[in-house]
């Protein structure tokens, strides 16, 4: 039976001498996998399969293990995505981050026209480049179901990525220095972070290019969301390609 459905290139596996996994998320059917078989006659196709490519596909389910693609167009004409340099190296992270958040195969909507959105975003965006992908991990803990709440002022301060809430700093007191010492607490960002993380949820992705911060900061938060989003999955994960996307815009 033919299936007509779009998807998104997350990320493609050889499979045997002459096939392809394509891991992909679809709006139909959300996380899913497809095999395509290569040949002389479809490397021009192929070269679609860059990540975050967005592609019209025709399937055919005969029994087998996975559906075995029989089409593909572009919906949209991904060109810096898969030229540029810096957009690519985005790219590369998102998908990566994608595969390890989205396990869920059903349909939905809401997150798919996110992705959609968002990758049309990146692709046209002039400036701001570099804080695309803060923001995009930012956003996308409303479409997993665990936005942070945004409680953030001069007496909440810090993000607990537990709670999802801005708390209070904890203190002890210091019987030799006389001072109260700041609680250092694995679960909380720090104070720029915190504030990071209130700034982002209240910038639209076109805004982006009026965020102030430097590399380390955006690495450091970048790596403190992975550890939030790894917290309310359930399961801890890294992402290899984030070191890579720190050296290209650094």
């Amino acid at each position: 039976m033919l299936t007509k459905s779009q998807v998104i290139v997350l990320h493609t596996i050889k499979h045997g001498d002459n096939g392809l996994v394509l891991q992909c998320y679809s709006n139909t059917v959300g996380r899913t996998a497809l095999y395509i078989r290569v040949s002389a006659k479809n490397k021009v196709t192929l070269s679609n399969l860059h990540r975050l490519n967005i592609l019209d596909v025709v399937t055919y389910n005969g029994g087998a293990s996975m559906p075995s693609v029989r089409e593909m167009t572009p919906v949209l004409r991904l060109e810096s995505l898969r030229t540029n340099i810096f957009k690519n190296t985005i790219a590369i992270f998102l998908s990566e981050l994608l595969v390890k958040c989205i396990r869920e195969s059903e349909a939905n909507m809401q997150l798919y026209n996110f992705l959609v959105s968002s990758i049309s975003v990146l692709e046209h965006l002039d400036a701001g480049t570099a804080n695309f992908h803060i923001h995009f991990m930012t956003h996308l803990t409303k479409m997993m179901g665990f936005m942070p709440t945004d409680n953030y002022s001069d007496e909440t301060p810090l993000f607990d990525l537990e709670s999802a809430l801005f708390r209070e700093p904890l203190f002890t007191y210091d019987k030799r220095a006389g001072t109260l010492q700041e609680i250092a607490q694995e679960r909380f960002f720090s104070i720029q972070e915190s504030m990071l993380l209130h700034t982002l949820l209240n910038t639209r992705a076109i805004e982006i290019v009026n965020i102030k911060c430097s590399g380390d900061l955006r690495l450091s938060y970048a790596k403190q969301m992975i550890k939030y989003l790894s917290h309310h999955l359930g399961s801890a994960f890294e992402i290899k390609s984030l070191d890579v996307l720190h050296e290209v815009f650094n």
